[in-house]
C-alpha cells in the first residue's frame, strides 16, 4: 500500500526547513580570505585613544536615525585587554554609554563582553578586517528592551579611517543596517556629547 503525505507530514516538513534556514541566517558573518589587505584592523592599536564615529541606523530603505559615538579606548598590553568606553547621541537628542572589554586570546582573536551584551561575543581579525558577532539587550523609546543580533564588519580603510557595517536580526530575519564610519582626528563640525 503506498502512504500520500498527510497535510501533518508536509507542515512538519516546511517547518523544519523554516528552522535550518533561520538558524544558517543567524550563524553571523563569514569572513574572505582578506589575510593579505592592509592596514592590518589592529583594533588594540586603532581604537587607542579617543575616536569618533558618524553612524546610521537604517530599516530597509528608509533612514531611521543618526548616530555620533565618542569612543574613549585605553590598551593594557600587560593583560592584552582593550577597554573601549563608548559614548552614543542621537539625532533626537537621547543618549547612550556602553563599555566594551575586549581581551586577546590569540593574534587577532578577541573574547568581547559589555553590560548590555548577553554572554561574550568572540571578535576573529582577517587582515583589514574583522568580524564578531553578539546578542544585545537593545533599549526602546518607552523604556523596556528587544533582544537583537548584531553581526558586525569592521574594515580599516585606512590609517585614520575604519568603517563598520551591522545586520541587526531578530529570530534570523534582519530588521535593519547599522553603518559607521570610525575617525581618529576631531571633526569641525562635531556636536558636544554629554558624559
Amino acid at each position: 500500500m503506498i502512504r500520500r503525505p498527510t497535510l501533518r507530514t508536509f507542515v512538519t516538513t516546511i517547518a523544519i526547513a523554516s528552522a535550518t534556514a533561520l538558524t544558517a541566517c543567524a550563524t553571523g558573518p563569514v569572513p574572505s580570505d582578506r589575510s593579505g589587505m592592509s592596514p592590518d584592523v589592529a583594533i588594540e592599536e586603532f581604537f587607542e585613544g579617543r575616536t569618533y564615529a558618524y553612524g546610521v541606523f537604517e530599516r530597509g530603505e528608509v533612514l531611521d536615525r543618526r548616530i555620533y559615538v565618542e569612543l574613549d579606548g585605553d590598551w593594557d598590553a600587560a593583560t592584552r585587554t582593550l577597554t573601549l568606553d563608548e559614548h552614543f547621541l542621537y539625532d533626537d537628542g537621547r543618549t547612550q554609554q556602553r563599555t566594551w572589554t575586549m581581551r586577546q586570546t590569540a593574534e587577532g582573536r578577541f573574547i568581547a563582553t559589555a553590560p548590555d551584551v548577553v554572554g561574550e561575543a568572540e571578535l576573529i581579525e582577517f587582515g583589514d578586517a574583522a568580524f564578531y558577532s553578539y546578542l544585545v539587550d537593545l533599549p526602546l523609546e518607552d523604556g523596556s528592551t528587544v533582544q537583537v543580533r548584531f553581526n558586525d564588519r569592521l574594515y580599516r580603510v585606512g590609517n585614520d579611517v575604519m568603517i563598520n557595517r551591522a545586520e541587526v536580526t531578530k529570530f534570523g530575519i534582519t530588521f535593519g543596517e547599522v553603518a559607521f564610519v570610525f575617525l581618529k582626528d576631531r571633526p569641525s563640525d562635531w556636536p558636544e556629547i554629554p558624559r
